[in-house]
């Protein structure tokens, strides 16, 4: 029997196999697509010339540490998204781009060297070759009490009829997953809650209606012209809405967002080419024009955008309810992937957390020390140490979040997003040290008998208060933000809203801290696979 059977190749499914192989639990992933990855998807060019990213491109690491340190653990080069020169936004298609009143719109972002696919190549060729079962797609999963069962469907190469389907048991199952996804395509018995159920419906998936294209040059002329490669087009007759310089190390490139709706784009497949090449060339000239444009709709791929996503058009990113980051089944069922991330959803950073959290419920709990030993209590008294020092990192994440949305000319709220975002981040490290402490608490006879959570909370007594107060002084003292009123001096309005998302924040490392406590059991790490 498997230990955990992972659904989805993700950046989520292969950082958490790559964490429980290495503490010796058996992992099987099984992945519906034929390539590891899911929306990381680098176009590589086979006589040379740029790696243009077609999904995840960028990551931030002021404020991303999780992807930044993997990427430096794995030791692949990264590079600064190119972003010197003017920025250009084109409202009325029948006169010349504006220039933007900024220098740099990407926020420190940066790149990897040959394309965010070197990330997923690198860890999958670290995981054992049996590890990974592409072509596989789980049909359903059944409680059985124990453990759990699915249901796979193996495909042959090139076609799209189910040839066969096997019965998998796994002691525990890691849906890693956009939530919609998991709707349309697994089957769950018994059923789920109707509150878990509609919570996923809710979860829009990142990238789901986005469609990218990309032009390759000799070099990046537009640079001679003083631009940075950046634009934004706003008029209705836009066929990309946001560009950027693609270019790398070995060559340079354009491309864009698609502005055209996704039920849209493909009357117009034939044409595309034409229409990105005459948009480029709008905004850079005539040497921009490209006949060999290539593009990537994410909305025709089944394995990314679900029926409920092309009903969607909200634009925000996937916000999850804490229910999909609880057990379900006992212990035995979880969610994962970047939607249903405390921070960073729809990045690969939140990928990453995603991964951490499942990791942290999964691996195995070799120490079990009883209530009635000394051994919580000393547990206890180095994480309340732990928190003592963490508690003063808050303020400096603060200020990393809201420097990097000022550099982007992200200024909606910046104050609730940021305190909140260094927040977030704190609860969710505390989990991991918490997790790292490698204790296992029975669960209390009764709910009202619990008496180890609350010791565990009381070490952040007064810490969102105390980081909200420091926040605002630094703010009345900012001359980054003193043309912003509201983020100045906040109104009674506004600090209510942030009052609510920190108590919101709170309730849910609450119900997490005790799901962790009492959720995870001891495990075997001598346990061995058979499927």
């Amino acid at each position: 029997m498997i230990d955990v059977a992972i659904v989805g190749a993700g950046l989520t499914g292969l950082a958490l196999a790559k964490s429980l192989l290495a503490e010796g639990s058996s992992v099987v992933i099984y992945e519906a697509r034929e390539r590891a990855g899911g929306r990381i998807f680098s176009d590589v060019p086979p006589a040379g010339g740029a790696t243009v990213d077609m999904g995840a491109s960028w990551f931030w690491p002021d404020t991303e540490p999780r992807i930044a340190n993997l990427v430096d653990a794995l030791g692949l080069r990264h590079f600064a998204q190119p972003d010197q020169g003017e920025a250009l936004h084109l409202a009325d298609p029948s006169r010349p781009a504006e220039v933007l009143p900024t220098q740099g719109i990407h926020g420190g972002a940066r790149r990897l060297s040959g394309g965010m696919q070197r990330l997923i190549d690198t860890l999958t060729t670290d995981l054992p070759v049996e590890t990974i079962k592409l072509g596989h797609r789980v049909l359903s999963v059944i409680d059985c009490g124990t453990h759990v069962e699915l249901h796979v469907a193996a495909a042959e190469q090139d076609a799209t009829s189910v040839v066969h389907a096997v019965a998998v048991k796994a002691r525990k199952v890691v849906l890693a997953m956009p939530p919609r996804l998991m709707l349309q395509h697994i089957r769950f018995q018994p059923e789920l809650p109707d509150a878990t159920m509609d919570a996923m419906s809710q979860v829009s998936t990142w990238m789901a209606r986005e469609a990218k294209s990309f032009a390759r040059y000799g070099r990046p002329f537009w640079l001679d012209q003083g631009y940075s490669g950046s634009a934004f087009v706003s008029h209705a007759q836009a066929v990309l809405r946001e560009l950027w310089d693609a270019s790398d190390e070995h060559g340079a490139a354009l491309a864009g967002f698609h502005a055209i709706p996704p039920d849209a784009r493909p009357q117009f497949a034939r044409s595309m080419p034409l229409l990105v090449s005459s948009q480029f060339a709008q905004l850079y000239g005539l040497e921009a024009q490209r006949d060999d444009v290539v593009s990537k709709d994410w909305a025709q791929d089944p394995w990314t955008c679900s029926d409920l996503d092309r009903q969607d058009t909200s634009t925000f990113p996937p916000q999850a309810a804490p229910v999909l980051r609880r057990p379900h089944w006992g212990g035995r069922l979880f969610f994962g992937g970047t939607e249903t991330a405390r921070q960073a959803a729809g990045h690969m950073e939140g990928a990453l957390e995603s991964a951490a959290r499942l990791a942290d419920f999964l691996r195995p709990v070799r120490h079990i020390t009883p209530l009635t030993t000394g051994g919580l209590e000393e547990a206890l008294m180095r994480f309340h140490e732990w928190v003592a020092c963490e508690r003063n990192q808050a303020m400096p994440r603060y200020r990393q979040h809201l420097n990097q949305m000022l550099s982007r000319q992200d200024r909606d709220r910046v104050t609730q997003r940021a305190v909140l975002a260094a927040v977030e981040q704190t609860y969710t490290r505390a989990l991991e040290q918490l997790a790292r402490l490698d204790v296992y608490v029975a669960p209390p006879s009764a709910p009202d008998k619990d008496e180890f959570t609350p010791k565990v909370l009381k070490a952040f007594s007064g810490f969102s208060k105390s980081l909200v107060d420091e926040a605002l002084a630094f703010n009345a003292a900012s001359c980054a933000l003193s043309n912003f009123e509201d983020e100045h001096h906040p109104s009674g309005d506004y600090l209510r809203a942030i009052t609510a998302d920190l108590a919101a924040a709170w309730m849910e490392f609450a119900w997490a801290t005790n799901d962790l406590l009492h959720t995870r059991s001891p495990g075997d790490t001598n346990s061995s696979s058979t499927h």
